[in-house]
């Protein structure tokens, strides 16, 4: 891209955050047969909590300082199961701040994650179904911050 007379030094600095994305192919084989649908409350002292899928289709702006909390909603495969998440940060603001995040997580409440927004920017949040140490259901939702 910049050619051969730019040292990688130079490359690799302009890159000032980490890369810690994590992908659940890299942790265990993927047969995706059961169906997953998770949602997502947002909440805020003095405001009525709202759906996060529900604020996209009326494209409501999502802002800073909400609570988060990710939940499934439907999923198709028999218990028992382990339910893991990935919150990602994109854009200029979370490199800018070293926020990428990315990793595959456990939940940190019963089948859901709870998370607060922070900085703008498309932020990404996927939950995973495992069973029998394999990847069987998946479902993404985008967390567009303003």
């Amino acid at each position: 891209m910049f050619g051969t007379s730019v040292p990688l030094k130079a490359v690799s600095a302009a890159h000032a955050f980490d890369n810690t994305e994590q992908f659940i192919e890299d942790w265990y084989p993927v047969d995706i047969r059961h169906s997953l649908t998770i949602d997502c409350e947002v909440a805020q002292n003095g405001w009525r909590p709202a759906s996060l899928r529900k604020m996209l289709e009326e494209r409501t702006f999502l802002h800073a300082n909400k609570t988060l909390d990710f939940t499934i909603v439907e999923c198709s495969a028999d218990r028992p199961f382990e339910v893991w998440w990935k919150v990602l940060n994109r854009g200029s603001e979370a490199e800018k701040r070293n926020e990428i995040r990315g990793q595959i997580i456990k939940s940190n409440r019963q089948d859901a994650r709870h998370e607060r927004t922070k900085f703008r920017g498309e932020h990404v949040v996927e939950c995973y179904i495992i069973k029998d140490g394999v990847a069987v259901a998946r479902d993404r939702i985008d967390v567009p911050i303003a």
